[in-house]
Parts: C-alpha cells; structure tokens; sequence
C-alpha cells in the first residue's frame, strides 16, 4: 500500500470518529436519533459541572455499571437505558423522565370516553 492511499485512509477515519457538534439546544424534531444523544449527553455534562462533580465521583454515586461509563457517555452518548436512569435519579430528574411516553390527560379522556375503558394492550 503506497503512503498517500494510507494517509486518505487515515483522514477518512478522523472525518468519521471526530465529535459531532450538535446545538444543545436544537428542538429535537429537527435532530437524528444520534445527535440527540449527543445533546443529551452535553446536558447531563452541563449539570455534572453546575454540581461541581467529577466525572469519577458523579459514576460512583449514581451508582454506575463501571467508572468509565458515564465519561464514556459524555464523550458518545450512548449509554444503557439502565444506566440513563440511574444519571436521570441522581439529577434529580425523574419526573421528567416519567413524563416522556406519558399519555397527557384529555387523551386519556378521549379514550374513555370513546371505549368507556381503557385499551390494556395491542393484539
């Protein structure tokens, strides 16, 4: 292999593994799923900052599968859902986590109304 097709090879996998810069604060209707982890990941990083944790102390107390999960969730953001809990509890987030693929009332309403009870689960 001549030296300028292995230099390409190598600037084709630092284009690829380079940090996405997401906007933090981009709606995520307007995100891939991927970049949506990112800004996920950049919030929870913001928070670790405001508490004034490090990375080390912060996977110990939320009580993390390794030390290096939580950094390794910073930098990808990716991360078990497992894991994203324990992040969210030791935020103090939870009710917003619970609120994700919570059904808001009137829709509950609508559907009593319209089955007299409520759909236990998809056939």
């Amino acid at each position: 292999m001549d030296k300028s097709n292995l230099l390409n090879k190598l600037k084709s996998y630092e284009k690829s593994t380079k940090k996405k810069e997401v906007n933090p604060n981009a709606s995520f209707s307007t995100l891939t799923d991927e970049e949506i982890l990112l800004v996920l990941a950049h919030r929870a990083k913001k928070l670790r900052i405001q508490n004034n944790l490090k990375q080390r102390e912060f996977s110990k107390s939320a009580n993390l599968s390794s030390l290096s999960t939580y950094s390794n969730f910073e930098q990808s953001g990716k991360v078990s859902l497992l894991n994203f809990v324990k992040i969210v509890r030791s935020f103090g987030q939870m009710t917003a986590l619970e609120n994700v693929l919570k059904s808001d009332i009137a829709t509950r309403i609508e559907e009593v109304e319209r089955k007299g009870k409520m759909k236990k689960r998809v056939r």
